[in-house]
């Protein structure tokens, strides 16, 4: 499980002390070691702290100091130094979405080494970690499944954890690209407080939040926060537009001074244009300005929505141990339609087809329990967990692919109705003509895992870590394609995952650590139209990484990694909802890492990435393609200064490059994506309680693509706009 808030790592399990009866259950203050940077700007939150046992326990994470998190849970569970974790974990922290302004998860991803986004209309944060694509299923919450196609919004959102490499051996079902894990912000005893908040700029943009904390009860021992969020704006794309509102409320009950309980809701409407890119004319993927839109305006859209209850017990014992047990209840739908370009018709005339989204109406219900502690045998300190999940997912579609198009004799039976990407007529007849019709009345996955994790000291300068998953998973797939119904919908999947490192410390002080670690993974065939017959087969992985470690000063880190991954029978979405199954993935490369603060008023972060990811089916015609949207290089940094900073006002400037080699804009590598470096600003202004923040992307206004799905879909990225937001604290 995952708790937001911290205690230092190395201290907390000894940090409690004996409240008198009824007094509100605390913890006494906690010294962090090194120097810690000046808040941003004045914001209650920053610290991470609770107030509670929720800070004193090793599920929960040290405090993030600015741009850099010490520690992370996501992959091991428990909060493990960054140092001493033979992994890859990269954190996006609230400082960082702050200073970026972010709106979208796509928009904090630039922070990430390794990590791009991929072209799809349907689900707007799907990425690739490492050269492998990620699907919905490989996304947590606080720890839980949260296979969501809702948009997620930043507001409640108090860090972001990316696991590079397979999880499997925690998270089961996982995938062998690594995991994505959403922290959201928790409720604080005695802090009364409340942030609003307003940002605007381009594209019509106009967002108001609402961050409020406070006591519910006279002696504390119940508290609340309520996240709220209204954003409406046009967008750079014609005809575009967003509308969402995003309400989360948070409640924790202090039992006594060893026992928290807490829940936590979300309701989240995203209604927004349904845009599926544009197409690459003669074969140049920038033809076509990066406002144009292909579809139909007034009718294309997505209407989608979801809400979650997470319910949390957390209990210290009188060893030391401590356990959780919790339960997560998702639902979400997103109906809708799309229109993209079908097939090229010649020059800039194309063939457009339909994606009606008639029903999608998905649930994931999970129960997570863990127990916790430290022990000694034989010389050796022992940090380890063992615990059980359960997950419960289900699914009802209904998809149709129609053709704009007029009916015509065999044997091509219908006459597309051409569409002039250049000079487009929205105002012209849409006739259409259904060419596939696919139900999926039942799409039910239920599993249960069991895990065990230990990290062992096995001597002051080294330490090992072995855990081992075991799943058992049954799945259930009705499906009907154009009245076809497909044989052998039920299939049941067993699998054992491990995973093994070990970490070298030549230093004292744990200021370097040399690591090597080996995981396997498993996932389960998702939902869709295949392509392969039945039946169909799990995605198999496995992953190999060598890396250093350092603390360059006490808040800057850097790190280095060596990789690779394979994945067999993976999945692949070639357009429309459409599957295949390819035989094996490779990914292989190197990563670099810095993040931190160079000096007291210097911050930081700066990555760069090589990544070769290449396809191997015989049967599908692949034989070492590039993977689609992967550079062979990409590197990013983001740096801020503060040129004024004292007890009355901060005054700052940031400047940062988002940078992507030319990639494969299809499976089968017959179009390439241009390569690109994009340079942003941030200017920054703290007084007292208020806090204001500009941000300016794209300042040379370089047009480029962001990622594709095909040739036909390209997706670019905005030009030069701004947004800007005021925050203030009562």
């Amino acid at each position: 499980m995952l708790l937001a808030g911290a205690l230092n790592f190395a201290v907390a399990a000894s940090a409690q002390e004996t409240q008198p009866p009824g007094e509100v259950p605390t913890l006494p203050p906690v010294r962090i070691e090194g120097n810690q940077p000046t808040p941003t700007y004045f914001q209650p939150e920053d610290t991470g702290l609770t107030g509670t046992i929720l800070d004193g326990t090793i599920f929960s994470n040290a405090p993030a100091q600015g741009y850099r998190a010490p520690t992370s849970v996501t992959g091991t569970i428990i909060a493990i130094p960054d140092v001493s974790n033979p992994a890859t974990v990269s954190t996006i922290t609230r400082a960082m979405i702050n200073d970026q302004v972010a709106l979208r998860f796509t928009d904090m991803l630039r922070n990430v080494g390794g990590v791009g986004i991929l072209g799809d209309g349907l689900f707007p944060d799907r990425l690739f970690i490492r050269g492998l694509e990620v699907g919905s299923r490989n996304f947590r919450k606080n720890g839980f499944l949260d296979p969501t196609y809702v948009a997620r919004d930043p507001q409640n959102i108090d860090r972001i954890e990316i696991l590079k490499g397979p999880a499997s051996f925690i998270y089961g079902s996982g995938d062998p690209a690594g995991i994505v894990n959403v922290v959201t912000k928790t409720a604080q005893v005695n802090n009364p407080f409340a942030v609003g908040g307003f940002t605007f700029g381009s594209f019509q943009e106009q967002r108001w939040t609402v961050d409020a904390n406070s006591n519910v009860t006279q002696s504390g021992n119940v508290i609340a926060r309520v996240n709220v969020a209204q954003e409406d704006r046009q967008n750079f794309v014609d005809f575009g537009y967003l509308n969402r509102t995003d309400v989360t409320p948070t409640l924790t009950w202090l039992i006594d001074d060893d026992t928290t309980l807490t829940w936590m809701g979300e309701w989240h409407k995203n209604n927004t244009q349904g845009f599926a890119g544009t197409p690459a004319v003669n074969g140049n993927p920038l033809a076509l300005p990066p406002n144009r839109f292909i579809g139909l305006p007034g009718q294309d859209g997505i209407r989608a929505q979801e809400f979650r209850q997470q319910l949390l017990l957390t209990h210290e014992f009188n060893n030391g141990w401590v356990g959780t047990i919790g339960g997560n209840s998702l639902f979400y739908q997103f109906p809708g339609q799309q229109t993209f370009a079908l097939s090229p018709l010649g020059g800039p005339f194309f063939a457009r087809g339909v994606q009606q989204i008639l029903s999608e109406n998905e649930q994931s219900q999970s129960m997570i329990a863990n127990l916790a502690g430290e022990f000694d045998t034989g010389g050796l300190h022992h940090t380890a967990i063992t615990g059980m999940e359960y997950v419960y997912f289900d699914s009802n579609s209904a998809y149709n692919l129609n053709a704009i198009a007029t009916p015509a004799p065999p044997p091509f039976f219908i006459n597309p109705v051409p569409f002039n990407a250049v000079t487009p007529n929205y105002n012209s007849p849409t006739p259409q003509l259904p060419i596939l019709n696919s139900q999926f009345p039942v799409f039910r996955q239920q599993r249960v895992g069991g895990y065990m994790q230990d990290f062992i000291d096995l001597t002051p300068t080294f330490k090992a870590v072995a855990g081992m998953r075991y799943d058992t998973l049954t799945q259930t797939f009705d499906r009907t394609i154009n009245g076809v119904t497909a044989p052998n919908p039920t299939q049941d999947f067993t699998y054992f995952t491990p995973r093994g490192g070990l970490v070298y410390l030549p230093f004292a002080d744990q200021s370097m650590s040399l690591y090597y670690n080996y995981s396997q993974s498993f996932t389960p065939p998702g939902g869709g139209i295949y392509l392969n017959p039945n039946p169909l087969k799990p995605i198999l992985g496995q992953g190999h990484e060598i890396g250093v470690k350092t603390q360059l000063l006490d808040n800057l880190s850097l790190n280095g990694a060596l990789f690779d991954i394979s994945r067999r029978n993976d999945e692949f979405n070639t357009g429309a909802g459409i599957l295949v199954q390819v035989g094996e993935v490779k990914s292989r490369g190197a990563e670099l890492n810095l993040v931190g603060n160079i000096t007291e008023r210097w911050s930081a972060t700066a990555n760069y990435t090589y990544t070769d990811a290449r396809l191997f089916d015989s049967n599908l015609g692949f034989n070492g393609q590039n993977a689609r949207n992967v550079p062979f290089n990409t590197a990013n940094f983001w740096s801020r200064y503060n040129i004024i900073q004292d007890d009355d006002r901060i005054v700052g400037a940031a400047l940062g490059l988002v940078y992507a080699g030319q990639r494969a804009a299809d499976l089968a590598n017959t179009l390439t994506l241009p390569g690109f470096d994009r340079w942003d600003a941030g200017l920054f202004y703290t007084r007292g309680r208020m806090t204001a923040t500009v941000y300016l992307e794209n300042i040379f206004d370089v047009q480029y693509a962001t990622s594709s799905a095909s040739s036909l879909q390209i997706f670019q990225g905005a030009p030069f706009n701004t947004r800007a937001n005021i925050l203030y604290s009562f």
